[in-house]
This record gives C-alpha cells, sequence and structure tokens, in this order.
C-alpha cells in the first residue's frame, strides 16, 4: 500500500470520506445492484454455532472424563474446595457453629457479635495505618448495623474475603509464570483481552452449568472477573523492576527462586498492591452482579431496587462497602 495511504491526516480523511460515501449512498446501491447485503448483513452468511457450544457444554458436564473421575466431579471437588473456607466465615460472622441438622442441631458456638466485628475491624485499621483509618472503618460498620444491613453485608464480607485472596494469589502466580515464559504471555494475553471485553454477565452461564446454582458457583464467576487485572499488573510490576537490582541478586549468588520472591516480588510490591486493589473493585462489583446465580446478601436487596422496586423500605442505602 502506497505511504501516502497510511501516514497521517491523510489517511485519516480518506478514511472518513468513504465511511460517508458509503453511508450516504448505501441505500441508492442496494437499489441499484439489488444487493441487500450492502445494507444488512445476510443471514445465511452467519455461524450457527449455539447448537454446538450447547452440544459441547452438556458433553462437558454429563459424560467428559478423565480415566478415574469426570468433569462433573472436578467442578464439584472446586466447589466443595471453596465452600469450606466459605461456609466457616458464614458461620464465624453471622450463623455460629452447630452440629447436626434442622431441629436436632446443636449450637457449638455463636457467631461473632456485631460489636466484637467492628473491634476487630478497627484495631485492624489502627494496626495497619492510625487512629484515623480505625475511626473511619469503625463508623462504616457501625453505618450497616444502623441502617439494618448488618447481615447482608457479612454475607457479603465472607464472599469478599474468599474471592479476593484467591484472586490475588492465582494472578499473581499466573503473572510469574507469563514473566518467566514468554509463550506463556502469549498465550495469556488473549485470554485476558477476551476476558476483560467479554460483558459481565456472560460468564454467569457457563458458571452456572459447570458449578450449578449457589453461592459457590457466585465466587467463581466473581474470581474469574477479578482475576485479570492482577495477572496484567503482575507482567508490569516484574518487567519494571530495575536490571541493576536483578544484576546484584545474580552477582550474590541467588538462585532463580531466591530473586523472584526475594528480589522480585518485594521489589515490585507498590505496584502490585495496585492490582489487589482491582482485584477487591471487581470483587465488589461482581458479587452484586452474580446474584443472579446465588450470591445472596446485598445482591438481593439490590437487584429489586435497580428494577425500579423502590419502597420506603428500599429507599435506605444499601452500598456502603461498594
Amino acid at each position: 500500500m502506497p505511504r501516502w495511504m497510511t501516514s497521517g491526516r491523510l489517511f485519516w480523511l480518506a478514511l472518513f470520506a468513504v465511511t460517508w460515501a458509503l453511508s450516504t449512498w448505501s441505500f441508492q446501491l442496494y437499489k441499484a445492484l439489488d444487493a441487500r447485503w450492502i445494507i444488512r448483513f445476510p443471514t445465511k452468511w452467519q455461524l450457527e454455532l449455539d447448537g454446538a457450544i450447547s452440544g459441547f457444554l452438556t458433553w462437558l458436564v454429563e459424560d467428559a472424563g478423565f480415566y478415574f473421575f469426570s468433569f462433573k466431579d472436578l467442578t464439584r471437588a472446586i466447589a466443595a474446595l471453596i465452600e469450606a473456607p466459605y461456609q466457616f466465615l458464614r458461620n464465624l460472622l453471622i450463623e455460629g457453629f452447630s452440629s447436626g441438622y434442622g431441629e436436632t442441631a446443636v449450637q457449638l458456638a455463636p457467631s461473632l457479635s456485631w460489636i466484637a466485628v467492628i473491634i476487630c475491624i478497627a484495631a485492624i485499621g489502627l494496626y495497619a495505618r492510625d487512629w484515623a483509618l480505625a475511626a473511619l472503618v469503625g463508623c462504616c460498620f457501625l453505618y450497616l448495623a444502623v441502617f439494618g444491613q448488618w447481615h447482608s453485608a457479612m454475607i457479603t464480607l465472607a464472599s469478599v474475603l474468599i474471592a479476593v485472596p484467591i484472586g490475588a494469589v492465582g494472578g499473581l502466580f499466573l503473572g510469574i509464570a507469563a514473566y518467566r515464559h514468554r509463550w506463556i504471555d502469549m498465550a495469556l494475553r488473549p485470554v485476558l483481552d477476551l476476558m476483560q471485553t467479554v460483558p459481565v454477565f456472560a460468564y454467569l452461564v457457563p458458571i452456572l452449568i459447570l458449578f450449578g446454582f449457589g453461592p459457590v458457583a457466585a465466587l467463581v464467576a466473581t474470581i474469574i472477573y477479578a482475576m485479570p487485572p492482577m495477572v496484567r499488573i503482575t507482567i508490569v510490576a516484574l518487567r519494571s523492576v530495575p536490571d541493576e537490582i536483578l544484576e546484584a541478586g545474580r552477582m550474590a549468588g541467588c538462585t532463580r527462586r531466591q530473586i523472584m520472591w526475594k528480589i522480585l516480588v518485594p521489589s515490585a510490591t507498590p505496584t502490585l498492591m495496585v492490582g489487589v486493589n482491582q482485584v477487591i473493585m471487581l470483587s465488589l462489583n461482581m458479587v452484586i452482579i452474580a446474584s443472579m446465580i446465588g450470591a445472596g446478601a446485598w445482591a438481593l436487596t439490590c437487584w429489586p431496587r435497580c428494577a425500579g422496586l423502590i419502597s420506603a423500605e428500599g429507599s435506605r442505602p444499601v452500598w456502603p462497602l461498594s
């Protein structure tokens, strides 16, 4: 292609002119040439993939196997691993610990009271920064209790406390693998691009098919949605470490593992914390959206309000942590 066609201002002017001409005279061209495809994409050219995708997912859930176990067993095992700590946090924060089911259940220990939770959160704020942060987070959690959203907030908190560590650690390890191996970086890049451009609701259908309806499926969707920024930021953070620091580690005789965990990761920690922040924010976002597949908590309060069912009960604020 001639250089004048791709250089600077002339290229964009030509592109605008062609686009304007096609937009202006497309209907006349359709009439003159009897070519309906000029204004509307032909239906027969569209790919009919919905049946193939549905059949693949059905096969994956019902028939796919790995010698000693099926794919369904694998997804149920992953769900069990996530559900165990999630249920522990729910018991700790709101439900209490009990033995047995139904009327025969015996309570072993109560859940933490709202006062205990506020004190613990304020103590964490004091340890992390100062009294100002401790007072701020303490008042935020007190706000939840005052407006009657404590139960829903604790369920959401339990979900976030599970999704954020898994998303952050998983993103960190994937980023380290992409940093070390170029082929992994090349393979992950289009996947991450796709994950960050696909609408969030598109995550819910396959997750619902693979993991069933419930809070665990919502947690899986939240983790998958929140992980890509951590992967990207990890790659950027590790590559931004100055070469002088790496050379100092090699001259000191550090092994490859020591260079990674005692030099690269500590040096990149400020940037990595930006990734953790993104995981937290996206987790809070997705936990609400994932109410459609069983997240519960604030999601059950927010969705009717978003649908316009505003009442005196629903006019109270329900977004303190977001």
